[in-house]
């Protein structure tokens, strides 16, 4: 899973609605298991995707270049359905 907010969108509650649906949705159509790829320095997605019960599943350690800066990659994923 991906969500990307727009900068005056964050903040809002859009990212928990958007969530919300996700998870909702994703046993109708079949899907057992959710992952969340997230740049480990992202700390409000981190715990956007940890207070849905997401947990840590595996981490690639400075896997990218960012801004010049080398970055962390953190999977998440949540059993659904």
């Amino acid at each position: 899973m991906s969500i990307y907010m727009d900068e005056s969108c964050r903040g809002k509650g859009y990212g928990k609605k958007v969530m919300e649906y996700c998870i909702d949705r994703a046993s109708g159509l079949g899907i057992k298991t959710l992952l969340g790829f997230i740049f480990s320095h992202n700390e409000a997605s981190l715990k956007l995707f940890r207070n849905f019960g997401f947990e840590e599943w595996g981490m690639f350690p400075n896997v990218a270049v960012l801004d010049g800066i080398e970055r962390s990659l953190t999977i998440l994923g949540k059993r659904v359905g």
